[in-house]
């Protein structure tokens, strides 16, 4: 096995759709690329193999278990120095691709432990410019020995030790997961149920928290800790969220678009309160 100084995983389930975007924007900076997909019906593999991607068929459990696995397997089959992982929803922008292989060609990739991408949402075909979206930024290029992640069902974070160097990148991870409405509300619908239950797991376990020393460290971390130690105590929360994107973050001035993403933020939101009150008087009632 040679060993490369980057390369990629992308986790999959039904993407044809998406896949060939995503393929294409990463082989524009690696070519070791791996596909870990989820028993997919449709053509996501076959499309994944035309483009040279390494493709593993392996049955889902849970997000973290995924992941954990597919950076397994990027490390057996490309022997990496740094792995960067996609959605298969997401691709690179122009000004992100540079940024990576100028890095890789003057070798100053390695001066860090992990980089930050700024995630940029399209949403009813427009950009969001503004409720509280453009302040995004994911732990998604991390040197290989240092990656893996929390034991978590969904919103799963990258495990790095506190005393990891950290760098922002410049351009945009773009994400754009609307295809299809009855897709997309399908999906989030899932994603609903699942983060109930951990929101429930998370309760019954509180050790497995982020800490404030954790969050003062790692920026990216600083959401996980507001939501799971002050969001999660708060009344009439769906209302709050829509409050909070549309005015207080200006979303008003992404127009239909931005509209639209807040009442579909606080409409997951209450799913998600639904859900998990319900889980919990389950759990009282055995």
């Amino acid at each position: 096995m040679t060993s490369t100084k980057l390369a990629a995983y992308i986790i999959t389930k039904n993407e044809e759709r998406n896949i060939a975007r995503c393929i294409n924007s990463l082989l524009k900076i690696t070519s070791s690329i791996l596909v870990l997909d989820s028993d997919s019906s449709d053509k996501t593999t076959e499309i994944a193999s035309k483009l040279g991607a390494h493709c593993v068929v392996h049955t889902f459990d849970n997000f973290s278990a995924q992941r954990n696995r597919a950076i397994v397997m990027t490390k057996e089959q490309f022997n990496p120095e740094y792995i960067i992982t996609l959605d298969a929803d997401e691709w690179l922008s122009k000004e992100l691709i540079d940024d990576i292989s100028s890095r890789l060609q003057d070798n100053t990739l390695g001066s860090y432990d992990l980089f930050l991408l700024h995630l940029q949402i399209t949403f009813c075909r427009k950009s969001l410019k503004w409720g509280g979206f453009q302040h995004t930024w994911l732990p998604r290029l991390f040197r290989s020995e240092l990656g893996e992640y929390e034991t978590r069902k969904i919103n799963e974070h990258l495990s790095i030790t506190p005393n990891a160097s950290l760098c922002r990148l410049k351009g945009y991870l773009i994400n754009d997961d609307a295809v299809s409405w009855e897709a997309y509300i399908a999906k989030h619908n899932g994603y609903s149920t699942l983060e109930a239950k951990a929101r429930v797991d998370l309760n019954s376990n509180p050790s497995e928290k982020v800490t404030l020393s954790e969050a003062l460290h790692l920026p990216y971390l600083r959401r996980r800790w507001l939501r799971q130690h002050v969001w999660d105590k708060l009344p009439a929360r769906p209302a709050i969220r829509f409050v909070q994107i549309y005015f207080f973050s200006f979303g008003l001035l992404d127009g239909k678009a931005g509209f639209r993403r807040a009442l579909f933020e606080a409409w997951q939101e209450m799913c998600t309160d639904m859900k998990s009150e319900e889980l919990l008087q389950r759990t009282k009632e055995k």
